[in-house]
């Protein structure tokens, strides 16, 4: 039996149909995206939703958090002041309760603790380090409750890099950048001290003075508190740093300048 033959505008016309059936969906997937990014629907990504869920800060109680780890006070009193390094750092949870300001204002500027004993941390005076400013915020981030703030947090110490490299971010962590300098140059005031300044670690008195590494080790164990408030004292390491730690410091301030 012969084939039929369909007429070519039959086909033509199922061609069009065809085509408009497939235009559809897209059309309405334009406009959706459309009015997402152009009308009173707003499209955010899931980065940008996480961003602005997260609860703001109070600036000066953010900038309390920021400093309590810049000046490792996080690595004495634990983050968030939680406690839990040393039996003779108390956590300051209560602190916030108990003291009032003017308090925690004296114990920061002039230091607290048994200095006469290097086994122990001593609190040490930051009255001519840090100013009036950093203080308020310090004492604001505590007197609050010190809340968990993003992005104040210690930087991380890398292992399997070499002792000098894991040194390296141990002097910041610590806070000895903030008294010592960036690569050991010193030059902190230190106003009431025989010279003037709080000593750098690195050149040629440094090298003379501290020949070995124990006797490097040793006076960061018992720090260097050479006076009262307004002098600016070194803090007993000793029961906070691990003897790995210490070493890695050790090998750090080797590299510097000599």
């Amino acid at each position: 039996m012969p084939k039929r033959r369909v007429p070519t505008e039959v086909i033509e016309g199922a061609v069009v149909v065809v085509a408009l059936l497939l235009m559809i969906p897209a059309g309405v997937l334009g406009w959706v995206i459309g009015n997402a990014s152009s009308g009173g629907t707003t499209t955010v990504t899931a980065a940008e939703g996480a961003e602005a869920g997260s609860a703001a800060v109070d600036p000066q109680v953010a900038s309390g958090a920021h400093l309590f780890v810049q000046f490792a006070c996080a690595q004495c009193h634990g983050m968030q002041g939680r406690g839990g390094v040393s039996p003779y750092v108390p956590a300051l949870t209560t602190a916030s309760k108990t003291l009032t300001a003017a308090q925690l204002r004296q114990i920061i500027n002039h230091g607290l603790g048994e200095s006469a004993n290097p086994t122990k941390p001593f609190m040490p005076v930051w009255g001519e380090v840090i100013s009036d400013t950093q203080v308020n915020d310090l004492v604001s981030y505590i007197r609050a409750g010190l809340p968990a703030v993003p992005t104040a947090t210690p930087p991380v110490v890398p292992t399997g890099q070499g002792a000098a490299v894991e040194g390296s971010v141990l002097y910041v962590r610590y806070g000895c950048i903030n008294c010592h300098g960036p690569n050991g140059l010193g030059g902190v005031p230190n106003p009431l001290s025989a010279d003037k300044t709080i000593p750098p670690l690195s050149g040629q008195d440094f090298r003379s003075e501290f020949d070995t590494d124990q006797k490097i080790i040793d006076v960061i164990q018992s720090g260097s508190v050479i006076g009262k408030a307004p002098i600016v004292s070194m803090p007993h390491w000793g029961g906070i740093l691990s003897q790995q730690q210490l070493n890695a410091l050790v090998a750090y301030l080797k590299t510097l300048k000599g």
